[in-house]
């Protein structure tokens, strides 16, 4: 999937000359835990987070917070932003929110501040991706990591007619050693599981009772 059919749209700005107050009350008006800090023309020059914002005030002097407040948003805010573009796929932005430990991800396009990715929406998608919301059992199989494998398996379940939601392959500490593991759309996978054992295969899971 592309980060443009994730992203939003509506992206709460603030400009650089703006008063660190005026970015707290945007950021709690619009319960959002970032800013994108754009000058006039849309271009992103920098972001605000709760962790400026934590730091925006003295700890030593209390009485001096509401000086504080009054200094401009430039004085806080990051300047080294990691952006993405538009048309960059889903798991490249997943790898620079792990890559550069982010929590938001502007998004830009010709120059311009066209979306924003946050932590959240990445879980969002990956829930859905994983399709755990919908009713389903997953089961995962030990195989051997050789060409024809994940067909052979696939193959096998279309046999029972129960439709496969999603695969995941995932490595394993042997590197000729994979685990395949299905979503499917069922409540109970039994016949699935069974139908596997007697197949060959090595069911890892979920144990069922009879």
């Amino acid at each position: 999937m592309l980060i443009e059919q994730m992203m939003n749209r509506h992206v709460v700005t603030i400009q650089p000359t703006n008063t660190i107050a005026h970015a707290a009350k945007l950021m709690r008006d619009h319960k959002v835990r970032h800013l994108i800090v754009t000058n006039p023309a849309r271009q992103v020059v920098g972001i605000v987070g709760q962790f400026e914002m934590s730091g925006a005030t003295s700890v030593f002097h209390p009485e001096s917070e509401s000086a504080d407040f009054k200094n401009p948003v430039s004085s806080i805010m990051r300047q080294d932003v990691t952006t993405a573009h538009p048309y960059d796929f889903f798991e490249d932005a997943a790898a620079l929110f792990y890559e550069y430990r982010l929590t938001c991800l502007p998004i830009i396009e010709q120059g311009k501040l066209v979306g924003v990715l946050t932590e959240t929406d990445l879980l969002r998608y990956f829930v859905q991706l994983t399709g755990a919301l919908e009713p389903s059992s997953q089961i995962e199989i030990l195989v051997e990591n050789t060409t024809g494998t994940l067909e052979k398996v696939t193959r096998l379940l279309a046999k029972t007619n129960v439709n496969i939601i999603n695969v995941f392959v995932h490595p394993t500490a042997d590197p000729y050693k994979r685990i395949i593991s299905f979503r499917v759309q069922t409540m109970n996978p039994l016949r699935i599981i069974e139908r596997l054992k007697r197949e060959g295969f090595d069911v890892l899971g979920p144990e069922m009772s009879q």
